[in-house]
């Protein structure tokens, strides 16, 4: 399986179909993927926990990233856990705030992660922008030592990561407030409903949080990229076309 359609499968495991779980299968009636709230929950989680595991057992490599999603996942199973540990079937009412901030606490660990050995080769500067599957990295740092350039090299470095970190933090603001505008509102239902609309809440935020913040962050990233190839150019002398990767 090439890489495009493993990108592609990742995100339908991890994204789509969870949605699709909790929006279509958590009611409780006689259909057969009618799975009750609980149930929906379990195989939502399940379907990115799995995902991920399967990516460490068969690339026998930790990917900093899988592991962020796998904790991701861990902690929203942890406050579901924590959300129907109430008095009857309502949730617990501060269960939006503990969501919320889950939600924030993932991208703030990435962005504080991202300012952590910038120039390593295992850091989230090389996952996120400066990828050695985009970049030819060998080349670079060839033609950097070439020229004496490293102090510039590794500021050029550094200002990238600066830039992604401060659109991670604006993505832990949005998480944050997303994530109440979605579940304040389900403490106001019913409690014999309010399990049910929570998974609901959960799920437009997954898709709707792909949208709102997904997007953004990743035109961000690819305004950083676009700002560190320029620079790369100008510190190695390299053409652009030799900064990068041939197709």
């Amino acid at each position: 399986m090439d890489k495009g359609t493993k990108s592609l499968l990742n995100v339908f495991l991890s994204v789509l179909a969870p949605v699709l779980v909790l929006d279509h299968c958590s009611a409780s009636g006689d259909s057969w993927w009618h799975l009750g709230t609980t149930w929906a929950m379990v195989v939502a989680l399940s379907l990115p926990t799995g995902c991920g595991i399967y990516s460490l057992v068969t690339e026998k490599k930790v990917e900093v990233l899988t592991v962020f999603g796998l904790l991701g996942t861990i902690l929203t199973g942890v406050v579901t856990v924590y959300a129907n540990t109430g008095e009857g079937a309502a949730i617990r009412p501060d269960t939006p705030w503990w969501f919320a901030a889950k939600e924030a606490l993932i991208a703030l660990l990435l962005a504080g992660a991202m300012l952590v050995n910038t120039r390593k080769e295992g850091s989230m500067l090389r996952a996120f922008v400066y990828s050695d599957a985009i970049f030819d990295v060998k080349n670079i740092e060839k033609a950097v030592a070439e020229k004496d350039a490293r102090a510039q090299y590794d500021r050029t470095l550094d200002h990238a990561a600066y830039m992604t970190a401060g659109s991670l933090l604006f993505s832990a603001l949005a998480n944050f407030a997303l994530a109440l505008f979605f579940l304040l509102p389900v403490l106001d239902a019913p409690a014999a409903q309010q399990t049910e609309l929570y998974n609901s809440a959960v799920s437009k935020m997954m898709w709707m949080g792909l949208l709102i913040i997904g997007v953004p962050l990743l035109i961000t990233l690819m305004l950083v990229m676009r700002y560190l190839s320029n620079k790369l150019i100008a510190v190695s002398g390299l053409a652009e076309e030799r900064i990068f990767l041939p197709r």
